[in-house]
């Protein structure tokens, strides 16, 4: 009888030891996928002006300014004053005709939607504090040197009444006189996107060098892939908890002189949820 009523208060005290610990368990949830597609083709418009890179014209003071490539350094206000190949398309000439008339952009657009990249989701509130939300982006652009409309590949664009066809006019928005031919080509650059949350960037840039558009009128487009991944988790917020809505977008930027275009149900932005959470035994 002893020995029984000593195994009994063995078993009780084991039982209250795992009763106070707290122990990490399997989800008992399996992993939840969202997934979203871009439907539709969709375009970015250039943020700089081409390379003038060659010219014959009766005014050969303009034309070396163009030829010349823009210098940061060089900024005053809405003017560079020591080149203009390449330049912001927020900039103006400073030999321009037209000196009331505002440049194709009006500041630097900064990181744009991605049409199709959105994604809301409403964490459970048993698992805020504990899932794991991992982000992953793939996005194919294409790259067309042009000035204006371009063939019907996108719409008009914001530099369209600067151009006579494919290239930019030079009188009167970049030079108050000009008679003669201006040669543009259209180097490569980059093209980024990047993961937004609730509106703040998160992790680091994608960035992809797109090729040279060349100067030829015949023409295959570039067309690099962009991927992306980011793990949201509760450590990603102030709070250390999820918010109770969490807004997930992918953006991108062009830092050419290109329009980039990606075409329908070339990019995807997939969220895999993984749930956790603590069982006390």
């Amino acid at each position: 009888m002893r020995i029984a009523i000593i195994g009994i208060l063995i078993f009780s005290c084991m039982a209250f030891v795992c009763s106070a610990e707290e122990v990490q368990m399997p989800p008992n949830i399996g992993p939840q996928i969202r997934q979203v597609t871009g439907d539709s083709t969709v375009c970015l418009d250039a943020t700089r002006y081409p390379k003038f890179y060659s010219y014959q014209s009766d005014n050969p003071t303009c034309g070396e300014y163009l030829k010349t490539e823009y210098d940061a350094q060089s900024v005053t206000g809405n003017q560079s004053s020591k080149g203009f190949s390449l330049a912001p398309l927020w900039l103006k000439s400073k030999y321009s005709g037209t000196k009331d008339k505002k440049p194709p952009l009006s500041v630097n657009p900064g990181y744009q939607e991605i049409p199709g990249l959105n994604i809301n989701y409403r964490p459970e509130e048993a698992y805020r504090k504990t899932a794991n939300l991992l982000v992953t982006w793939t996005v194919r652009v294409e790259a067309y040197k042009h000035c204006g409309a371009n063939n019907n590949r996108c719409a008009s664009t914001s530099t369209a009444e600067y151009c006579d066809g494919d290239a930019y006019k030079l009188w009167p928005d970049l030079c108050s006189v000009w008679h003669g031919t201006s040669n543009q080509s259209f180097p490569g650059g980059e093209v980024k996107t990047a993961l937004f949350v609730n509106g703040v960037q998160k992790g680091t840039e994608s960035i992809m060098t797109i090729p040279d558009g060349g100067v030829t009128s015949s023409y295959q487009p570039n067309d690099p892939t962009h991927t992306g991944s980011f793990l949201i988790s509760a450590d990603s917020f102030p709070e250390k908890v999820l918010p109770e809505s969490i807004d997930i977008s992918v953006k991108w930027y062009n830092d050419t002189s290109m329009q980039i275009k990606s075409p329908a149900k070339m990019r995807n932005l997939i969220v895999t949820v993984v749930p956790r959470e603590r069982i006390t035994e």
